[in-house]
């Protein structure tokens, strides 16, 4: 059994990590005895799990997740949101009302409109439909005021830090809500 990188250092696509009884993880896969490199990242090492945490990867939501995102259309029923996602995220009239939704009545232009920016949890997801929103909690809504910086999803880690440290020193110091 041997490694061919050191923990956390840079590898490309088809670079050999591991030979012997090590298993395949995120973004590598297996041949015989040998794991490679599927994407540009870094390694990791974790007993016999061999992994890459990709530098260039995308966003895929998971229920409970906290997003912003832009209201990019609107219908009768409610609103497509671009969540910087392969998916468009839906929120639907009722998820945004605090009372019930009456189509007759109701102009949901009045609540949000495209281009708007909104806070938001994803409700539902799975891979065979978009993401599903909602903006009836405390603190999710449109969002105002404030100053939205844009960050891969590759460096969310390196922001939240060991068990928090980097984000939490990130909210002291701004004195800012981070999402």
């Amino acid at each position: 059994m041997s490694t061919f990188y050191e923990n956390r250092e840079i590898v490309t696509p088809g670079d050999l990590l591991a030979e012997g009884n090590f298993n395949a993880g995120p973004n590598t896969y297996k041949v015989g005895s040998r794991i490679y490199a599927c994407k540009l990242g870094l390694v990791e090492y974790k007993g016999r799990l061999v992994s890459i945490v990709a530098l260039n990867t995308f966003y895929i939501p998971s229920v409970g997740d906290l997003v912003i995102g832009k209201i990019v259309e609107m219908d009768i029923h409610g609103w497509t949101v671009d969540i910087n996602s392969p998916y468009l995220a839906t929120l639907r009239a009722q998820d945004a009302l605090n009372r019930p939704y009456k189509p007759q009545k109701d102009d949901l232009s009045e609540i949000l409109d495209i281009g708007d920016l909104i806070q938001a949890k994803v409700i539902a997801f799975d891979r065979t439909r978009d993401p599903l929103l909602t903006i009836k909690e405390p603190g999710l809504g449109k969002i105002t005021h404030g100053q939205i910086v844009k960050v891969s999803p590759a460096k969310i880690p390196r922001i939240i830090g060991r068990k928090g440290s980097m984000i939490s020193m990130l909210k002291k110091e701004t004195r800012c809500n981070i999402t």
